[in-house]
């Protein structure tokens, strides 16, 4: 996916109701494109959109499990890469870091 997009990046994080309409939103257009919004896929939306800010794909790793436990790399990286592939997240290379879309 290409760095320039139509659209802004710069809000707050997402909470309560609003994080939970927005993840809807994405598994609805996940299937819309024949597509499954998995449980690791949706935990990654989750922590981008919360966020609200870059964030690196190791700090994604390490807050990844909700018990405290972190993630597996591959894990993250092939939800980055769906939610990418998606137009739900982009990649900001200068930073090496993502953002939720």
């Amino acid at each position: 996916m290409g760095t320039a997009c139509d659209h802004d990046h710069d809000h707050s994080g997402l909470k309560g109701g609003a994080l939970d309409r927005a993840l809807a939103q994405a598994e609805a257009r996940a299937v819309k494109d024949g597509e499954r919004m998995t449980a690791q896929r949706r935990r990654v939306l989750a922590l981008l959109l919360e966020a609200g800010e870059p964030v690196k794909a190791y700090d994604l790793i390490a807050r990844f499990g909700e018990d405290g436990q972190a993630a597996k790399p591959p894990t993250v990286y092939r939800a980055l890469e769906f939610l990418e592939r998606l137009g739900m997240a982009h990649r900001i290379a200068s930073i090496s870091a993502y953002v939720a879309c």
